[in-house]
């Protein structure tokens, strides 16, 4: 018994059973492991779905999933909607345009200015790819046989230059050369182009007519002499140089050129210009708020400050004011031009009443009333500077009155705030809207520049609070007055 309890106790017969032990464990086994991998092949599947789902994320709901609306009229998200800046009805001209737009600029169709032409120009196609040649030639000969001469809008040695005195006669003799007349009517006495713009970047461009050199066979290169004025869209997408135009600016000013002496042209040119510039303020408008919930977006901070100087000039003028305020008599040195957005640190910096939510209203203020401008060629929102530097403010608020008129001290009695009133109440009356605004009981100073101006009370016999009980007077301005 004693070597029988020897061995038991013994350090090999230990490892020995722990052998045993070992062997016996439940191991994984293949099929097992094939389950596994199942099972992790299709949660990556799963994971893949997710990410081609779009504006899905795991914290939303279902309601949230849903595509944001979209305007019946322009085809547009509902905030950035562009009908008011549309003709009611599509302009017809004697040009046809014919778009060939590169299928990267269609994906951009929020800054894209193809569509914007659809909605002003009643003869406007848009084919999309990077080869056009099958669908080119049957457009282009039905364009000969009724009586028009294709034009490509491409620059080049051998483009004719539509500036030139002789640019239209030239035209003319190629159209008497290449069109197919139709053997019942002669030639119209107006004449009658097909013109071909392509829509991309300078790379995409030269590829697209590499891929469809029926465009060089069959029309005929036309171009236009650069200009001065910088482009509208380069507020929102940088030009390759400060005469290069976006696709709309070019066709707009080649339909100009083209049909100088139809009526219908100016008020085309008028709307796609609006309409363009609309959807650049509104595209600088959510941007902005944009980057500022999403500030870990922000990757070049020297371009956005570039883009921003950009965005300045086209709200106050290239040269660091507004034309229509030439005529405004103001002193020496100061000039008048309406409120940015880069403006509204200063003006709630001047008002008494703000708050830590007043400076995003006055930006809002602001922002609405550049767009605003487009339409009704005013501003309300108003400023003077002086070295580049504001020295008085005035704008509208969200309610329609006018309010935070304000002039720096060492700039006052130089009638700076008579000019501010003045010019923000004819841009009231221009637009035939209701004119008033609220004064504090005791401001002397205001109750007598309005005063001046033909405002008056609106109840003239009302108790004038004092101390504490001060009250805002409702002032009006009556549109007889003027």
């Amino acid at each position: 018994e004693g070597k029988i309890a020897v061995m038991l106790y013994s350090p090999w017969l230990v490892l020995c059973l722990l052998k045993i032990c070992v062997a016996f464990t439940p191991t994984s086994s293949h099929h097992d492991k094939k389950i596994i991998s199942h099972q992790r092949h299709d949660a990556a599947i799963m994971n893949h779905d997710e990410k081609l789902t779009p504006h899905r994320r795991h914290d939303q709901s279902i309601q949230e999933t849903e595509w944001r609306e979209y305007c019946t009229g322009c085809q547009r998200p509902r905030p950035q909607c562009l009908c008011d800046h549309r003709p009611r009805k599509k302009i017809s001209l004697q040009t046809q345009v014919l778009i060939l737009q590169h299928p990267v600029e269609f994906r951009r169709k929020t800054i894209s200015t193809v569509p914007l032409l659809k909605l002003v120009l009643e003869h406007c196609q848009v084919l999309v790819g990077r080869s056009f040649d099958d669908p080119l030639e049957g457009i282009i000969n039905n364009a000969c046989a009724d009586g028009r001469l294709p034009l490509l809008l491409f620059p080049g040695p051998d483009a004719i230059t539509l500036e030139d005195p002789d640019a239209m006669e030239q035209l003319a003799c190629s159209n008497e050369s290449n069109v197919v007349r139709t053997t019942q009517s002669d030639m119209p006495h107006s004449p009658k182009y097909l013109l071909i713009i392509v829509d991309g970047t300078w790379t995409q461009a030269k590829r697209m007519l590499r891929s469809s050199p029926l465009l060089l066979e069959r029309c005929h290169s036309i171009q236009f002499t650069g200009t001065s004025d910088r482009s509208i869209y380069d507020s929102i997408r940088k030009q390759p140089d400060t005469h290069c135009l976006s696709t709309l600016e070019s066709c707009e000013r080649t339909l100009q050129l083209l049909e100088p002496s139809n009526p219908k042209t100016k008020e085309a040119s008028h709307y796609l210009l609006e309409s363009l510039k609309a959807m650049v303020l509104t595209q600088m408008k959510y941007e902005r708020v944009h980057l500022e919930k999403h500030p870990d977006l922000i990757r070049n901070v020297s371009k956005l400050k570039e883009k921003k100087e950009r965005q300045q000039q086209l709200m106050t003028g290239s040269n660091g004011h507004d034309a229509r305020y030439n005529n405004v008599t103001l002193p020496e040195g100061y000039t008048l031009r309406p409120l940015a957005e880069s403006d509204a640190r200063y003006v709630d910096s001047r008002w008494p009443f703000r708050s830590h939510k007043s400076l995003v209203t006055i930006e809002k203020q602001i922002l609405a009333d550049i767009v605003n401008a487009t339409k009704f060629k005013s501003s309300t929102c108003l400023g003077i500077e002086l070295d580049d530097a504001l020295v008085a403010c005035i704008i509208r608020h969200r309610n329609g009155s006018m309010g935070i008129l304000h002039v720096d001290e060492e700039h006052r009695r130089f009638g700076l705030g008579e000019v501010l009133l003045k010019e923000a109440t004819n841009a009231l009356m221009l637009r035939k809207e209701d004119i008033f605004a609220f004064i504090i009981d005791g401001n002397k100073a205001s109750e007598a520049l309005f005063a001046k101006l033909g405002w008056e009370k609106a109840t003239p016999l009302g108790k004038k609070g004092t101390g504490n009980r001060r009250a805002k007077r409702l002032w009006i301005y009556s549109l007889n007055e003027a």
